[in-house]
């Protein structure tokens, strides 16, 4: 099954997902950022701590499907205050993948329900 792939995504984040079952995430990373800009509600969606260019076959990760998604502005404060734009996800939960094969934004998986 090929989905979209979100990577590099908070441990922390992901295990709030496993235990809720519904999360909404916060992209600000450019490269699951171009991911998000191509989602639609419906989608499914391979998640992984693992870093994109560390991704391998038998890569694990959570399967979720899209129930939202929408680009916002988002403001960051230090040095000098600027404005970005997040994309945010909100995604269920369908069970366990594993990486496949990897071809740009798209991950082929196995997976298996929880």
């Amino acid at each position: 099954m090929k989905v979209y792939g979100l990577f590099g995504i908070n441990e922390n984040a992901i295990n709030d997902f496993i235990e809720n079952h519904i999360k909404t995430f916060t992209i600000i990373n450019a490269l699951n950022l171009e991911t998000v800009k191509n989602l639609k509600e419906g989608d499914l969606v391979f998640i992984t701590s693992t870093l994109r260019e560390d991704l391998r076959n038998g890569t694990e990760g959570i399967l979720g499907r899209v129930i939202n998604v929408s680009l916002v502005p988002q403001m960051i404060n230090g040095f000098e205050e600027k404005e970005i734009i997040a994309g945010r996800v909100q995604l269920e939960m369908l069970g366990f993948a594993k990486c496949v094969k990897y071809e740009s934004i798209h991950v082929e998986i196995t997976f298996r329900m929880y």
